[in-house]
C-alpha cells in the first residue's frame, strides 16, 4: 500500500521518492556519476600529493592514510566501471578497469616487498604510473557513460 499511512503516533508517507520517468532516472544517474568522478579526482590528487610527500620523506607516517585513500579511490573506480559495464554497449574498457583496480590494490599493498634496496625507485615510479593510469581510466569511463547517455536521452 503506497501513500500516507496512519499509525498510532504519526503519519508516514510511503510514496516512492525515486525518479519514475526515464529522463528523471538518467538525470539522477548523471548527477551520481558526476559526483563519483569529482570524488575520484579529489582522491587522485590527494594520492599524488601524499605519495610524493612520502617519496621525498616529508610524510613518512602517512602510509596508512595513503593506503586507505587509495583503497577508496579503487572503490570509486570499481563503481564507475560497474555503471559503465551496464550503461555502455561495449564492455571491454569497463572490464579492464575492474581488473586494473585489482592490480592497483595488489601493487599498492605489495610494493614494499618488491625489489627492495637501491633499485626500489623503479617500483615507486611504476606504482605512480599504475595509479595515474587508473585515474585516466576513471575519467575515460565517466566521460564515455556521460556521452552515451546524452546520445540516448529522448
Amino acid at each position: 500500500m503506497l501513500g500516507p499511512v496512519r499509525t498510532d503516533r504519526a503519519t508516514v508517507n510511503l510514496t516512492p521518492t525515486c525518479p519514475t520517468t526515464l529522463s528523471g532516472l538518467l538525470s539522477a544517474m548523471r548527477k551520481s556519476l558526476s559526483s563519483l568522478i569529482m570524488l575520484g579526482r579529489l582522491l587522485g590528487v590527494v594520492q599524488i600529493v601524499v605519495g610524493l610527500g612520502m617519496w621525498f620523506g616529508m610524510l613518512a607516517g602517512a602510509v596508512a592514510f595513503h593506503t586507505a585513500v587509495g583503497s577508496l579511490f579503487v572503490l570509486v573506480l570499481w563503481v564507475v566501471a560497474g555503471i559503465a559495464l551496464f550503461a555502455l554497449p561495449k564492455r571491454g574498457v569497463a572490464l579492464f578497469a575492474l581488473l586494473w583496480g585489482a592490480l592497483v590494490l595488489w601493487f599498492g599493498m605489495a610494493q614494499m616487498t618488491l625489489l627492495p634496496g637501491s633499485a626500489h625507485w623503479a617500483i615507486r615510479v611504476a606504482h605512480l604510473l599504475v595509479g595515474v593510469a587508473a585515474m585516466g581510466l576513471l575519467e575515460a569511463l565517466g566521460g564515455a557513460v556521460k556521452r552515451h547517455k546524452a546520445d540516448v536521452t529522448p
